[in-house]
């Protein structure tokens, strides 16, 4: 019965390994303004739109979106996707090369390290920026 559903299994694992990238690259953007990881709702840095669902969806959406904010078209990082990317394909990868549970505690574990050392990275720089602009 497993057997049979496992491929399904790995693609739900791997949108869940998908979204997990894009809650860490909310928690990259928010955690080091000191920002809430709650409230508002996510939305453009730049004009203040509240995202749609379209905007949300993992990858796909900046690929819709041409990388772009659909109100001010104000530019959004590769990193976002990327992020989300590595995420969904380090769960994928897991379970391929381990099986389905060891793979899914793997990959899942793997992409909290990931989102630590992502957020960690982003802190870094925000800041090294606060710093410079102190002079």
């Amino acid at each position: 019965m497993i057997a049979e559903a496992a491929p399904f299994i790995t693609a739900y694992l791997a949108m869940a390994g998908l979204m997990l990238g894009s809650f860490i690259n909310l928690a990259a953007d928010r955690l080091p303004r000191g920002e809430s990881l709650v409230t508002p709702r996510s939305h453009c840095r730049t004009c203040g739109r509240t995202l749609n669902i379209v905007d949300l969806l993992p990858v796909l959406g900046y690929v819709l979106r041409r990388g772009r904010c659909a109100t001010c078209r104000a530019t959004i990082g590769t990193s976002a996707p990327l992020v989300e990317a590595v995420s969904g394909g380090v769960v994928a990868g897991a379970i391929f090369w381990q099986g389905l549970w060891p793979g899914a505690l793997t990959g899942l574990s793997l992409v909290a390290v990931f989102g630590a050392l992502v957020v960690a990275i982003a802190t870094t720089r925000y800041r090294q920026g606060v710093r410079s602009l102190r002079g």
